[in-house]
């Protein structure tokens, strides 16, 4: 359904419009003679002109308020105090009922849809924050999705806790590590995605060397990483060693060729006490985490996979050195 939003400013001293509210009615200021009924006014412009208007009339001539219609929201700025902002969704169009000295501009609203919060909670979204701090009488929303996102959050009672500017950032940046790591594979095809992972492993703490296997010389071994583990004490830290196999793929990852190579790595280094795939594949299947898993159970030594996003996230972790060329 399409609707629009509308940011409408108040202040703390008005709580007869929150209290309308309540009652199912939306209401707005500079309606404070009786002559200032809108759909009236708009006739006269179309009809006379806007010279057919007193000063009066024209300082009360908001024509915003007779777009607004059945299923657009409104949020009160500093209503029904100042920094707290109130949400309602609009039932009809806009009327005219002239019973108090202003406000009586109006619309019906649902006050089951009412909904109070702070502008600077972690559940509104950053940008919508700064939208609701703009000076003026009333202007659009236009961040549907941070919208509906505030929406979700008020409807469910999301906690302040997980919505911080971090969590927004790594779930809105989420759809593009897909296709950074599609980019790496066609800016790195083949053997120079080795070259690529050598490069990056290197910049990862506690590693102590990084050695790229050739040819038939890899026995299943494309890079071989010797790191630090165990406590940084002398006495109880040692080395150990990682296989790494590095497989350029696109789209959904069924082969399990990986899997053997790695098996047979093993078999040639047997002191590596674990190994590591990395696929530029988009995911992981059935078919290739069933190889794992029955290799680790096999040899009884870990076997991780990167693939996918988390590729792309490995990149960005460790891969500094490289951005910094971009």
């Amino acid at each position: 359904m399409s609707y629009k939003v509308y940011a409408i400013k108040g202040n703390s001293e008005w709580c007869d419009v929150y209290l309308s509210l309540k009652k199912g009615e939306g209401r707005f200021g500079w309606s404070y003679i009786e002559s200032a009924d809108l759909r009236k006014l708009d006739k006269r412009i179309n009809e006379e002109g806007w010279g057919s208007l007193t000063y009066e009339e024209k300082k009360c001539y908001y024509p915003f308020l007779l777009d607004i219609k059945n299923g657009d929201y409104v949020i009160y700025i500093n209503i029904p105090e100042w920094g707290k902002c109130t949400l309602a969704r609009v039932t009809g169009e806009y009327y005219w009922r002239f019973e108090d000295k202003d406000f009586n501009h109006r619309f019906p609203v649902d006050p089951n849809s009412i909904y109070i919060f702070d502008r600077n909670s972690n559940i509104v979204h950053p940008a919508l924050s700064t939208r609701l701090k703009l000076q003026g009488a009333w202007w659009h929303i236009y961040l549907k999705e941070e919208f509906e996102e505030l929406l979700y959050n008020l409807k469910t009672g999301q906690s302040e806790l997980e919505l911080t500017s971090e969590s927004r950032l790594s779930k809105e940046i989420q759809p593009f590590l897909r296709e950074i790591t599609r980019k790496i594979k066609h800016n790195y095809p083949s053997k120079s995605l080795e070259d690529l992972c050598v490069e990056v492993l290197q910049n990862v703490p506690r590693v102590i060397s990084v050695e790229k296997k050739g040819g038939r010389a890899d026995v299943g071994a494309d890079i071989l990483v010797k790191f630090e583990s165990g406590l940084p004490i002398t006495a109880v830290d040692r080395e150990e060693i990682l296989i790494v196999q590095v497989k350029s793929y696109q789209g959904e990852h069924w082969d399990t060729t990986c899997v053997v190579d790695i098996k047979n790595a093993f078999e040639y280094y047997p002191e590596a006490s674990m190994g590591l795939i990395i696929s530029t594949a988009d995911c992981s299947t059935p078919n290739l985490d069933k190889a794992i898993d029955e290799l680790r159970n096999h040899i009884d030594k870990h076997v991780g996979l990167l693939i996918g996003e988390d590729v792309a996230r490995f990149l960005l972790r460790y891969g500094s050195n490289i951005l910094e060329e971009l």
